[in-house]
């Protein structure tokens, strides 16, 4: 994407300085509220100390529209490559394993693959592990899974209804991704 096109997608640019968390000198911020496709409008965040050197990025959904469950049957090693849009507040679930990952607070917007997603269970697995959880062989059968597919069904539920799956090119689309809007707001979980 060129120059000329980039700002045609931008709406409007915020810069301030902020003190920075880890090292208290001010921190460069740069926000920009930016019209991405598939997503809608966003807000880009950048924050920058150049005394520290901490950096944090940032992509946060502007628009809702409404609570979607998006379901994805993987079949094999060529869906290990669809593309996956989660947002920050999408909690992801893969039912066959018993095993879901629930958005924290500062939750990123995630753009990634199918493949990137078993990963992410992958790394919550091995925190598991540290912490002293016993986890059986979900080590091993999330490995397998990220490196040779399988067969299991990805569940994206997100209040804001940006998330979506969108399939390889040339795989058959035709029952891969189902898609429904769900009524009502997701309701927290009561301990």
């Amino acid at each position: 994407m060129g120059k000329g096109e980039a700002a045609y997608y931008a709406e409007e640019v915020y810069e301030f300085e902020m003190e920075c968390p880890y090292c208290g000198a001010p921190m460069q911020v740069r926000e920009v509220v930016y019209r991405m496709p598939r997503i809608g409008r966003t807000l880009l965040v950048s924050k920058r100390c150049p005394t520290c050197g901490h950096r944090r990025s940032e992509v946060v959904p502007l628009e809702a529209r409404g609570r979607v469950r998006v379901y994805y049957r993987v079949e094999g090693p060529q869906d290990l490559y669809a593309r996956v849009i989660r947002s920050n507040v999408a909690s992801i679930e893969v039912p066959e394993l018993g095993a879901s990952i629930t958005p924290g607070a500062a939750a990123p917007m995630i753009v990634t693959n199918i493949e990137g997603i078993l990963r992410l269970f992958l790394e919550a697995v091995k925190s598991l592990e540290v912490m002293g959880e016993d986890v059986g062989d979900a080590e091993e059968e999330l490995r397998r899974l990220a490196e040779e597919g399988g067969r299991f069904t990805l569940v994206l539920d997100d209040p804001l209804g940006i998330s979506s799956v969108e399939p390889p090119k040339g795989v058959r689309r035709s029952g891969k991704v189902i898609v429904e809007r769900v009524e009502g707001a997701l309701e927290p979980e009561t301990y």
